[in-house]
């Protein structure tokens, strides 16, 4: 077959007079046009003329006017009784969902910014999760924050640590009055440790029975110390329970240990002053058991001591032989 090349550039040049005659550019599908990019045109067909901009409910038949956009077809797509998916439409609270695995776009109740709000939950994220202060001031962290909501102030470490003794100040009064509606008598746990950096500090919980004969357990106070003497330890017992106005104490558990013995007599003199034990402090003392199952496992082991150490020796030596062996294998 041969091709033969015109002899002129006039032949090359198109009839520009029959341009306007070839009719716009149609896609071959059954509605006879594009698709928009909305999600919408999977429940809705486009009608001629295009200028019009209207689209046919295929569940109802209704036309529907498209002008600024495709929240009028998804507002009638709620209402649409034909529609098989209207009460899913309804429900719709996400800002955006997926019906049969089609995407249906924002929903139609979106909640309003509150600054208020959002930096205290911003707070409690921080206390919750033990994030360290100078992370609200960490670049990153703050561009990530203004790509979900650009107005949103996020503060310095100095306004979070403020706005933190804010809300423990709030949680506290709250909580110091539960105490005084529901608590009658208390029953109390301390214990003090002493931390890797050579400090000391003291919990005070509370465990009392609230009118709905509920167990509850509330910590009161976790403070440093200076020591661990036992007038030191019942001096800060006093002062938490004068702070939470708690004086109706049935007991107060402790570890088995000299110190508090002394700190628990203390307390037994100051609370006999209040007029608030019952049976004058007689059981006012409770040894923690699980303190004291620890001393005579302890006291036990010492008895089989060589056999212990006989045993850890050998479980060193087998896993000393295993990195052998496999630093063998890795040459």
């Amino acid at each position: 077959m041969e091709f033969t090349l015109p002899n002129t550039i006039e032949t090359l040049t198109p009839d520009v007079s029959r341009i306007n005659d070839v009719p716009p550019c149609i896609d071959s599908s059954s509605t006879g046009q594009s698709k928009g990019r909305s999600n919408m045109w999977e429940h809705f067909t486009k009608q001629k003329p295009y200028s019009e901009k209207k689209a046919k409910c295929n569940y109802c038949g209704d036309l529907i006017k498209y002008l600024a956009g495709t929240s009028g077809m998804r507002n009638h797509l709620m209402r649409c009784k034909e529609n098989p998916n209207r009460e899913v439409f309804k429900r719709q609270k996400l800002s955006s969902s997926t019906i049969e695995g089609v995407s249906v776009g924002p929903s139609p109740t979106i909640s309003k910014f509150d600054q208020n709000a959002s930096r205290m939950k911003l707070v409690k994220m921080f206390v919750k999760s033990e994030l360290p202060f100078r992370f609200v001031e960490d670049d990153d962290f703050r561009d990530f924050v203004w790509s979900l909501q650009p107005r949103f102030e996020v503060p310095s470490r100095t306004t979070l640590r403020r706005e933190m003794w804010e809300l423990y100040e709030e949680e506290k009064a709250k909580l110091k009055f539960f105490l005084s509606k529901q608590c009658g008598r208390v029953c109390l746990t301390t214990d003090t440790w002493t931390s890797i950096q050579n400090l000391n500090y003291m919990s005070l919980t509370a465990h009392f029975v609230d009118n709905d004969w509920k167990l509850q357990k509330k910590i009161l106070n976790f403070s440093q110390t200076t020591g661990h003497s036992g007038e030191l330890i019942a001096k800060h017992v006093e002062a938490c329970l004068n702070n939470w106005e708690l004086k109706r104490v049935l007991s107060i558990t402790v570890d088995n240990a000299t110190a508090n013995d002394v700190g628990v007599q203390y307390l037994k003199r100051r609370m006999l002053s209040w007029n608030c034990l019952v049976l004058k402090g007689e059981y006012v003392h409770m040894r923690c058991c699980a303190h004291i199952l620890s001393l005579i496992v302890k006291d036990g082991l010492k008895e089989i001591k060589d056999f212990i150490l006989k045993i850890r020796n050998a479980v060193k030596y087998v896993k000393s032989q295993d990195l052998q062996v496999q630093l063998l294998y890795m040459i």
